[in-house]
């Protein structure tokens, strides 16, 4: 049979921080489960440490491992004429990697359109500042400065105005009311 084309495939899996140390057996596990379907794998390949956005399986870290592998089409051998009744090597790899406990998350595309398989450089960012510190190292907040230095600023506090004397106004004096006037008003308030 005349062989057809191959197809290239890109394999995207998470392994937890807990397992870090089984790493290398991991990685020889799912690229067994590869080359058992006629899979080859191409030389690029990205690992990456990473904090995970949500926790999966009581993991908040993990490494991240992106492999490229080429595999044969359905229509080529080993697939075609000896066993006719096999599953497609993709459902397959897919179901074994599903069942496979040390990857926590996979996916696995054809990498036509991806872009190349390469590293994607991180900046290293500073560690948020939270707002406990903040209060113990010494109150105001900091601006950049011309020169770049930083330098503490205290905030401004508004002073009440001062009155003066002639312009305060008089408090009332208690008068003592007669009972008189007293149910004067209350009769005034009651008829309203």
């Amino acid at each position: 049979m005349a062989a057809k084309d191959t197809r290239e495939y890109e394999l995207f899996y998470l392994v937890g921080d807990s397992k870090e140390a089984e790493l290398p057996t991991i990685r020889t596990e799912v690229e067994k489960i590869v080359t058992d379907f006629g899979g080859t794998f191409l030389p690029e390949e990205t690992e990456e440490k990473r904090n995970l956005a949500y926790e999966i399986l009581d993991e908040r870290r993990g490494t991240y491992v992106a492999r490229r592998f080429t595999m044969p089409e359905a229509g080529d051998e080993p697939f075609s004429a000896e066993a006719p009744e096999k599953v497609n090597a993709i459902d397959g790899m897919t179901r074994l990697l599903q069942l496979y406990k040390p990857v926590s998350r996979f996916i696995l595309i054809r990498a036509e359109k991806l872009p190349e398989l390469k590293a994607i450089p991180r900046e290293e960012r500073a560690k948020p500042v939270r707002r406990d510190d903040r209060r113990s190292s010494g109150g105001g907040r900091r601006f950049p400065d011309r020169g770049g230095e930083r330098r503490s600023v205290e905030p401004v506090r508004a002073e009440k105005p001062t009155v003066k004397e002639e312009e305060k106004p008089v408090e009332n004096e208690k008068k003592p009311i007669a009972q008189e006037d007293l149910d004067k008003q209350l009769k005034e308030v009651l008829d309203i």
